[in-house]
């Protein structure tokens, strides 16, 4: 074998074997973000969690993580190094791939203007399942909404509220502009396939506790770019004091 394919393959290798961070989708009680010989609070939930990175669960705390291969609830006291928890996998892992590629789970801001803010669907992303279109708007009163499909250019649905109105039914997979008034976003709703393998690789079932459950989902969906239907999951689950922190991070509050 040659000098410069042997190269290449150790480098392959190494390549190969970094692991991907963590994400941590629930925080309960006192948990402490080490990283090396900085400590930190940890941040509301979700955040990446570089493999190079560990948490110090105080006694009485918890947390949820997805890792390589699925979720992971772990209660303190505990100091938990994230590369120590990979459950075996069959196939594709769907979690450890979307994990590799992600530094950060910020997307970028809705753009501010007078008016309705859209909340739900959440703009310029994909949706396995709309039910509603939700906003925010400061004594707007009520509204008229309708949503476009924009390939057949035509209005498939309208009505009023005053900052949510629940649809008639599913919408099919497509490109939609949803009209609030005088705002209009787009959004788009897509076949569940690839949406459920992601949750089908975080083995959900694993966790014991319902709302731990719905928080590995959640996060495992946002993971994906599905950030609607993590927040529908959230909120189903009542899970609602982690609503907030996933609206800023889908950018549709400041």
């Amino acid at each position: 074998m040659g000098y410069a394919r042997r190269m290449l393959l150790m480098v392959l290798f190494a390549l190969a074997g970094d692991p991907p961070p963590a994400m941590v989708t629930s925080v309960v009680g006192t948990v402490t973000v080490v990283d090396g010989k900085t400590r930190s609070p940890a941040p509301s939930p979700p955040f990446i969690l570089a493999a190079t990175q560990s948490l110090d669960l105080a006694a009485g705390s918890r947390v949820v993580m997805l890792r390589q291969g699925g979720a992971f609830a772990v209660d303190g006291p505990r100091v938990v190094d994230p590369t120590a928890f990979k459950a075996p996998t069959t196939g594709g892992d769907k979690v450890g791939e979307l994990l590799q590629k992600r530094t950060s789970l910020a997307a970028a801001g809705a753009a501010r203007a007078a008016g309705p803010s859209l909340l739900r669907p959440v703009p310029n992303a994909p949706a396995v399942e709309v039910r509603e279109v939700r906003w925010t708007c400061d004594a707007c009163g009520e509204q008229d909404v309708k949503l476009t499909d924009l390939r057949a250019d035509t209005v498939v649905w309208s009505g009023k509220g005053t900052d949510r109105v629940a649809l008639a039914g599913p919408l099919s997979p497509g490109t939609y502009a949803v009209t609030v008034g005088s705002s209009e976003r787009t959004f788009r709703v897509v076949p569940r396939a690839e949406a459920d393998a992601i949750v089908a690789a975080v083995k959900a079932e694993t966790v014991a506790d319902p709302k731990d459950r719905a928080a590995a989902v959640a996060g495992a969906l946002f993971l994906g770019g599905y950030a609607t239907d993590a927040l529908t999951t959230l909120e189903a689950a009542g899970v609602t004091d982690l609503v907030d922190d996933y609206e800023k991070l889908a950018g549709v509050r400041p």
